[in-house]
């Protein structure tokens, strides 16, 4: 998930139907240095194939224990090639920072995970439907029952959209939150709630989020270049961020919201912190890492755990973390392999999907996507070919997909997701252009059956 504009956008419709619901010398990392077993050129290739269809520039890194090879291809801005040493956003992998820093917070007993949040704030009691106090594990699971976003942001400059909600913004919103569910009975993503919780455990500890974070998170990890992007805060070396079309766009900075997706960084300091998560004991946080890697919760489905902020999957028999960023201009992926201690990242400078790219050079055996399929030349239907493909398809009680007709267009929805349109290849077969998936409907009228194709996967949809 990521932290983008206060509208949807259809960077949350492409993460639809994914395979997966989605000082250094203080304790010995050392510096980042090639592998001998990730190749760059290999790396470099997936990289260039990608920005043949999409994006601007791209930054790699692949960590192996305490080896690590960062890659970048493509350019920072107009005739400048992006290097592998630049300062880029991360967006909502902020969270997994926010989320370690409540874990070292409870860890040298300053609070407890099931402690009520209100105690942090002043003079606002934090209650959900049934009157019960709001937690802190409640925020950094997304089980708050607070909304993505306060009802009350209104940017003066909505290229800049979180720049002016500080800290009376906040305040008052949370005096006037009327909660509709009770907390920890659905799993909701909210940036709001993690905003909150950095604002809370800076006034917990007698100080700020941007102080804590750098005092107890980015310092002890030697991550010497990550900082925060604040209001009025100039960061020499962000380079430009674009939009999906290649088009240049302001950067963002977060003030009260900050612990929602406000750091930048080098691909080297995220190295660095993701050897720290794989190899916890050799660092200063060691159970901080372990509290808020392990299951808290249930997160976006039954099969997708939630730690504090991380995101847990299965894969080939393994268990691995996961978290997105997004902003107006960056992209990113994070993937974690405890069990191979590996960790893979992707960054772009542009708002474009990169989660594909990450995890599979976390694991080849997931494929990058080709994005080649959305750009194939579609065929004209009439609507007494489209209407008896209408229907609800189901491949399991809980999972569904929706097709009906609007307009002379065929669209289709899958269960908790938004709607998105199909292109017809021919009267049986469609594709997507907001991510590469492609449908096969079964003979008949109405048809039985459809196949869903998407990353070398297919998953069969039976007509109900």
């Amino acid at each position: 998930m990521s932290l983008r504009s206060p509208s949807p956008s259809d960077r949350d419709r492409r993460r639809l139907l994914k395979a997966l619901p989605a000082a250094a010398a203080a304790f010995g990392l050392g510096r980042p240095g090639p592998v001998g077993a990730m190749a760059a050129e290999p790396t470099a290739a997936l990289l260039k194939a990608r920005l043949a269809e999409q994006g601007t520039g791209l930054v790699a890194l692949q960590v192996d224990k305490s080896k690590v090879e960062i890659v970048a291809q493509g350019r920072a801005a107009e005739g400048t090639a992006l290097r592998d040493d630049a300062l880029l956003e991360i967006g909502s992998i902020t969270k997994t920072f926010t989320g370690l820093l409540l874990a070292d917070a409870v860890v040298r007993r300053r609070l407890a995970l099931d402690d009520p949040v209100e105690g942090a704030l002043p003079g606002i009691k934090l209650r959900d439907s049934a009157g019960a106090p709001i937690r802190w594990v409640d925020l950094a699971t997304h089980r708050s029952g607070l909304p993505r976003l306060p009802a009350n942001i209104a940017p003066r400059d909505p290229a800049d959209p979180y720049a002016d909600y500080d800290e009376a913004r906040l305040l008052a919103y949370l005096r006037e939150f009327k909660p509709t569910v009770a907390r920890d009975t659905r799993w909701e993503y909210s940036n709001l709630g993690f905003g909150l919780l950095g604002y809370a455990l800076g006034r917990a500890a007698g100080s700020s989020y941007p102080a804590q974070l750098d005092e107890r998170v980015l310092r002890p990890l030697g991550m010497t270049r990550s900082t925060l992007s604040l209001p009025g805060r100039a960061l020499a070396g962000l380079v430009d961020g674009h939009d999906a079309d290649k088009r240049r766009v302001p950067h963002w900075h977060l003030d009260v919201l900050a612990g929602a997706g406000g750091l930048v960084m080098p691909a080297a300091d995220l190295a660095r912190y993701a050897q720290a998560a794989l190899a916890p004991d050799s660092t200063p946080l060691g159970e901080a890492f372990l509290l808020a890697q392990k299951r808290h919760a249930v997160g976006p489905s039954e099969m997708n755990p939630i730690g504090l902020a991380w995101l847990r999957a299965p894969l080939n028999g393994r268990t691995v973390l996961n978290h997105d960023g997004g902003t107006a201009g960056f992209s990113s992926s994070l993937w974690l392999d405890p069990q191979r201690q590996r960790a893979t990242a992707v960054i772009a400078n542009a708002m474009v999907e990169v989660n594909d790219l990450a995890l599979h050079l976390l694991d080849e055996s997931m494929p990058a996507k080709d994005l080649s399929l959305m750009r194939q030349a579609a065929v004209a239907l009439g609507a007494e070919q489209l209407a008896p493909l209408a229907g609800v398809y189901a491949t399991r009680p809980a999972f569904k997909l929706t097709l009906s007709v609007r307009d002379g267009q065929l669209w289709a929805q899958a269960t908790g997701q938004g709607a998105f349109q199909l292109f017809a290849r021919s009267p049986r077969r469609f594709f997507a252009r907001i991510t590469p998936l492609e449908i096969e409907f079964a003979e008949g009228s109405p048809p039985a059956s459809l196949t869903l194709l998407q990353g070398g996967a297919t998953l069969r949809f039976v007509r109900e």
